[in-house]
Protein backbone atom coordinates (compact mmCIF):
# COMPACT_ATOMS: atom_id res chain seq x y z
CA UNK A 1 0.00 0.00 0.00
CA UNK A 2 1.54 3.60 -0.92
CA UNK A 3 1.96 6.22 1.55
CA UNK A 4 -0.99 8.71 0.91
CA UNK A 5 -3.56 5.12 1.13
CA UNK A 6 -2.19 4.47 4.44
CA UNK A 7 -2.67 8.26 5.82
CA UNK A 8 -6.38 8.32 4.23
CA UNK A 9 -7.20 4.52 5.31
CA UNK A 10 -5.90 5.24 9.24
CA UNK A 11 -7.83 8.17 9.70
CA UNK A 12 -4.33 10.45 10.51
CA UNK A 13 -5.18 13.91 9.59
CA UNK A 14 -2.42 15.97 8.05
CA UNK A 15 -1.91 19.49 10.26
CA UNK A 16 -2.33 22.35 7.75
CA UNK A 17 1.88 24.01 7.21
CA UNK A 18 2.09 27.32 8.97
CA UNK A 19 4.27 29.89 7.02
CA UNK A 20 8.27 29.55 8.00
CA UNK A 21 9.57 32.31 10.16
CA UNK A 22 11.68 34.72 8.82
CA UNK A 23 14.18 33.47 6.10
CA UNK A 24 13.36 29.88 6.85
CA UNK A 25 11.94 27.48 4.65
CA UNK A 26 9.64 24.30 4.56
CA UNK A 27 12.75 22.56 2.69
CA UNK A 28 14.72 22.34 0.20
CA UNK A 29 15.66 19.16 -2.37
CA UNK A 30 19.49 18.56 -3.93
CA UNK A 31 19.54 15.81 -5.80
CA UNK A 32 17.01 13.24 -4.76
CA UNK A 33 17.35 14.22 -1.34
CA UNK A 34 14.75 16.64 0.41
CA UNK A 35 15.48 18.35 3.78
CA UNK A 36 12.61 19.37 5.94
CA UNK A 37 13.31 22.27 7.87
CA UNK A 38 12.65 21.70 11.68
CA UNK A 39 9.35 22.24 13.34
CA UNK A 40 8.16 21.80 16.98
CA UNK A 41 5.35 21.32 18.32
CA UNK A 42 2.05 24.32 18.09
CA UNK A 43 0.59 23.03 21.36
CA UNK A 44 2.64 22.74 24.26
CA UNK A 45 5.91 24.44 26.04
CA UNK A 46 8.26 23.02 28.61
CA UNK A 47 10.83 20.86 29.52
CA UNK A 48 10.86 17.30 29.40
CA UNK A 49 11.98 15.65 32.63
CA UNK A 50 10.89 18.77 34.33
CA UNK A 51 6.98 19.98 33.62
CA UNK A 52 6.65 17.06 30.48
CA UNK A 53 6.63 13.57 31.16
CA UNK A 54 8.59 11.09 28.49
CA UNK A 55 5.03 9.85 27.87
CA UNK A 56 3.91 13.39 26.42
CA UNK A 57 6.86 14.37 24.80
CA UNK A 58 6.76 11.14 22.66
CA UNK A 59 3.20 12.61 21.41
CA UNK A 60 4.76 15.71 20.35
CA UNK A 61 7.10 14.16 18.79
CA UNK A 62 4.44 12.43 16.78
CA UNK A 63 2.58 15.77 16.29
CA UNK A 64 5.78 17.05 14.56
CA UNK A 65 6.31 14.14 12.33
CA UNK A 66 2.82 15.21 11.05
CA UNK A 67 3.77 18.50 9.92
CA UNK A 68 6.88 17.30 8.35
CA UNK A 69 4.21 15.11 6.22
CA UNK A 70 2.60 18.13 5.71
CA UNK A 71 6.15 19.66 4.50
CA UNK A 72 6.61 16.48 2.07
CA UNK A 73 3.26 16.48 0.75
CA UNK A 74 3.28 20.43 -0.24
CA UNK A 75 7.17 20.48 -1.31
CA UNK A 76 6.52 17.18 -3.12
CA UNK A 77 2.82 17.25 -3.88
CA UNK A 78 2.39 13.69 -2.14
CA UNK A 79 4.14 11.63 -0.03
CA UNK A 80 3.88 9.05 -2.46
CA UNK A 81 7.81 10.11 -3.78
CA UNK A 82 9.38 9.71 -0.81
CA UNK A 83 11.16 6.82 -1.28
CA UNK A 84 12.63 6.28 2.52
CA UNK A 85 13.04 8.07 5.39
CA UNK A 86 17.10 8.64 5.37
CA UNK A 87 17.82 10.79 8.51
CA UNK A 88 16.23 12.34 11.97
CA UNK A 89 17.20 14.99 13.57
CA UNK A 90 15.82 15.26 17.10
CA UNK A 91 16.26 17.86 19.73
CA UNK A 92 14.71 17.64 23.27
CA UNK A 93 14.42 20.66 25.74
CA UNK A 94 15.36 18.43 28.82
CA UNK A 95 15.96 18.26 32.59
CA UNK A 96 20.03 18.41 32.32
CA UNK A 97 19.13 14.92 34.38
CA UNK A 98 16.74 13.51 31.48
CA UNK A 99 18.65 10.90 29.75
CA UNK A 100 15.87 9.14 28.05
CA UNK A 101 16.06 11.40 24.58
CA UNK A 102 16.06 8.70 21.96
CA UNK A 103 12.48 7.26 23.45
CA UNK A 104 11.17 11.03 22.93
CA UNK A 105 11.95 11.43 19.04
CA UNK A 106 10.81 7.02 18.69
CA UNK A 107 7.06 9.06 18.72
CA UNK A 108 8.23 10.67 15.38
CA UNK A 109 10.07 7.81 13.89
CA UNK A 110 7.61 5.09 14.98
CA UNK A 111 4.82 7.64 12.58
CA UNK A 112 7.39 7.64 10.14
CA UNK A 113 7.38 3.67 10.15
CA UNK A 114 3.38 3.56 10.14
CA UNK A 115 3.20 5.30 6.89
CA UNK A 116 7.11 4.63 4.64
CA UNK A 117 7.16 1.48 6.56
CA UNK A 118 10.03 -0.23 8.12
CA UNK A 119 11.95 -1.85 5.23
CA UNK A 120 14.95 -0.17 6.04
CA UNK A 121 15.88 1.79 9.35
CA UNK A 122 16.53 5.55 9.10
CA UNK A 123 20.12 7.43 10.70
CA UNK A 124 18.49 9.04 14.67
CA UNK A 125 19.87 11.73 16.00
CA UNK A 126 18.21 12.46 19.46
CA UNK A 127 20.02 14.90 21.63
CA UNK A 128 19.04 16.72 24.55
CA UNK A 129 19.49 20.96 24.86
CA UNK A 130 18.87 23.23 27.55
CA UNK A 131 16.67 25.66 25.89
CA UNK A 132 14.50 25.57 22.29
CA UNK A 133 12.97 28.63 20.69
CA UNK A 134 9.71 29.17 22.24
CA UNK A 135 10.67 26.83 25.18
CA UNK A 136 9.25 24.37 22.66
CA UNK A 137 10.25 20.76 24.43
CA UNK A 138 11.08 19.42 20.91
CA UNK A 139 12.02 19.87 17.90
CA UNK A 140 12.66 17.54 14.69
CA UNK A 141 14.16 17.89 11.05
CA UNK A 142 14.33 15.02 8.93
CA UNK A 143 15.88 14.04 5.53
CA UNK A 144 14.04 11.79 2.86
CA UNK A 145 15.59 10.28 -0.34
CA UNK A 146 12.24 11.32 -3.04
CA UNK A 147 11.51 8.75 -6.02
CA UNK A 148 12.83 11.01 -8.47
CA UNK A 149 13.87 14.79 -8.04
CA UNK A 150 10.95 17.12 -8.70
CA UNK A 151 10.49 20.91 -8.60
CA UNK A 152 9.81 21.91 -5.27
CA UNK A 153 6.34 23.45 -5.28
CA UNK A 154 5.71 26.94 -3.83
Amino acid sequence: MDAETIVMESGVVLPKLTNPTGDLGHGFQTGNLLFISYQGPHSTTGKVGQNISVEDAYEYSREIGLYLLSAIQHDLGSLNNVARVVKVIGLVNSDPSFINHPKVIEGCSDLFDEIFGETEKDSRIAVGVSSLPDNMPVEIEAVFEVRTPCKIAS
